[in-house]
């Protein structure tokens, strides 16, 4: 694990709302859902959804950092499905009972009454597999590999692609990586890899978005360096 400034934990919680909801079709800009976290104020008429959706991230924020060491669990995956769901459907944290499609698919999701036991499989599997990993590259893989499964199984009446976002996130944390942020210029190329089941492709773009994020982070550490520096020598001069 590595430690995060605020400054940064506050630009990655902006970005993660951003292109998360965006990929499901949420209309507000970066610049709109940085206004609706960091100042409270909804800069345009909205669906109240949209703005719901934008604002439940401030939740998962801490709720991320706070749990970013543990493995990741049923009862985890519940919370965060329920906190990215919070005001806006009410089976929000509960796995669903009655059967869901993805819109254009040409696979089937797990049907409910096979969603506890696959969801206690794909943490186990997960947990195992990261502890077998050797590299970076293998685990950023993995949990790849991990997100494309939980798509598939679907275990929510919704919000299942923030919910899986947020599990990437999560495990990157748990595991000491770059968080990967997936862009929602990157919509098309990353649901065309879900739905092929292009572990390859991902993995790629996981890799690449962790290069970005990386460079992105040794600016707000340099920043926050530099602001520490600037408050030392003034003190020593006063």
């Amino acid at each position: 694990m590595f430690a995060m400034n605020e400054e940064y934990l506050q630009d990655l919680l902006i970005r993660m709302a951003h292109h998360s909801t965006a990929i499901e079709g949420n209309s507000f800009t970066q610049g709109e859902v940085k206004s609706i976290i960091v100042l409270n104020y909804v800069p345009r008429a909205a669906a109240l959804r949209e703005v719901n959706e934008v604002l439940n991230y401030k939740k998962l924020m801490p709720w991320l950092s706070e749990h970013q060491k543990e493995d990741i669990t049923i009862q985890g995956i519940k919370d965060i499905n329920q906190i990215l769901l919070t005001n806006i459907d009410s089976r929000g944290g509960h796995f669903k009972v009655i059967q869901n499609m993805i819109t254009g698919a040409d696979f089937e999701t797990v049907h409910p009454y096979m969603v506890p036991e696959e969801i206690k499989k794909w943490t186990d599997d997960l947990s195992w597999r990261l502890k077998q990993a050797k590299t970076e590259r293998e685990k950023v893989e993995i949990i790849m590999d991990q997100h494309i499964r939980f798509e598939r199984i679907h275990p929510f009446s919704d919000g299942n692609g923030r919910t899986g976002r947020a599990l990437i996130i999560w495990s990157c944390l748990q595991q000491g990586l770059m968080p990967v942020v997936i862009k929602k210029e990157q919509r098309k190329s990353y649901i065309n890899a879900l739905n092929k089941k292009d572990i390859k492709e991902l993995t790629e773009m996981a890799v690449d978005l962790q290069t970005e994020e990386r460079k992105r982070k040794f600016i707000f550490d340099e920043m926050k360096a530099d602001d520490e520096r600037a408050r030392r020598d003034s003190e020593l001069k006063s």
